[in-house]
C-alpha cells in the first residue's frame, strides 16, 4: 500500500483522489493554498503528487525532498530551476518523477509527432507547426506539451532550429516552428501538429476529454517512483509503465 499526498487539491487534485486505487493507495493528506504542505505535514507520504501553480511549486518541491519524500510533479513553469531541483533530490536522496503532461493519450501522441518528423527529414518541401488551445486560466504559454513537441520536431528535423512563440517574429522563417497559443473558456486542452506540403497536409491532434487521463499518467507514476531514487522524465520511462 503506497501512502500519497496531494499537493494542489483543485481540479487535478480531486481528479487524482476520485481516481485511486483503494487496494494500491491510501490518501494521508490534501493540500492547497489555504492548507499548505510546509504547516500541515502530519503524516509523512511514500509519495506525493505535486499540481499547484507555478509561484509555489517549486517551494514545495523543495520541502518535501527535504523531507524524504519522493514526489510526482505534474505542474509546469518551474524548469528554469531544473538543475539546482536535481541537485536537491541527490542530496536528500529521493524519487522524482515529472511531467508537462501525464496523459497517456499525449505520450502516444508525441511519439507519434517523432516518428512522423523522422520521415520528414527526406521531404524538404514540408513544413511544420503547431497549435494548442487550453482554458482561460492557464497561465503559461505556450504549453509544456507544445514546447515539448517543438523540442521533439527540432531534434529530429534537421531544418528547423527554434520556435517562434505566438508570432513574436512576424516574418516567417523556415528555420523556426511556429507555436500558436489560444486560451479560451473552459477548454481542457487540444495540441495540433500541422504538416504542410505542396501536394497535401497532415494533421496529428490530440484532445483532452476530461482531467481523466491526466489523473490516471500521475498515478501511474506514483506507483513506478514509490521505490525509486532519482530524477525522471516521464516520457523516457513511458514504454516501461505501461
Amino acid at each position: 500500500m503506497i501512502k500519497l499526498a496531494i499537493v494542489g487539491y483543485g481540479k487535478m487534485g480531486k481528479e487524482i483522489e476520485s481516481l485511486m486505487d483503494p487496494n494500491k493507495f491510501e490518501l494521508v493528506g490534501r493540500y492547497d493554498i489555504k492548507n499548505p504542505v510546509q504547516n500541515n505535514l502530519d503524516v509523512i507520504p511514500d509519495v506525493a503528487i505535486e499540481f499547484s501553480t507555478p509561484t509555489t511549486v517549486y517551494n514545495n518541491l523543495e520541502f518535501l525532498a527535504s523531507k524524504g519524500i519522493n514526489i510526482v510533479c505534474g505542474t509546469t513553469g518551474w524548469y528554469d530551476k531544473i538543475r539546482i531541483l536535481k541537485s536537491i533530490i541527490e542530496k536528500y536522496d529521493t524519487g522524482f518523477i515529472y511531467a508537462g503532461n501525464f496523459s497517456i493519450g499525449v505520450n502516444l501522441f508525441l511519439s507519434m509527432i517523432n516518428n512522423a518528423v523522422c520521415i520528414l527529414n527526406k521531404f524538404s518541401d514540408y513544413d511544420i507547426a503547431i497549435e494548442e488551445i487550453h482554458h482561460n486560466q492557464k497561465l503559461d504559454r505556450p504549453s509544456a506539451t507544445a514546447l515539448k513537441a517543438a523540442e521533439i520536431i527540432i531534434k529530429s528535423l534537421d531544418r528547423k532550429t527554434g520556435i517562434n512563440k505566438n508570432g513574436a517574429v512576424e516574418t516567417a522563417s523556415p528555420e523556426l516552428i511556429d507555436i500558436s497559443s489560444l486560451r479560451v473558456g473552459k477548454a481542457v486542452g487540444k495540441h495540433k501538429v500541422i504538416i504542410d506540403g505542396v501536394s497535401d497536409s497532415i494533421i496529428l491532434e490530440h484532445t483532452a476529454k476530461s482531467r481523466r487521463g491526466f489523473a490516471e499518467g500521475a498515478l501511474l507514476a506514483a506507483e513506478f517512483i514509490y521505490d525509486k531514487k532519482g530524477f525522471y522524465k516521464f516520457e523516457d520511462e513511458f514504454k516501461n509503465l505501461i
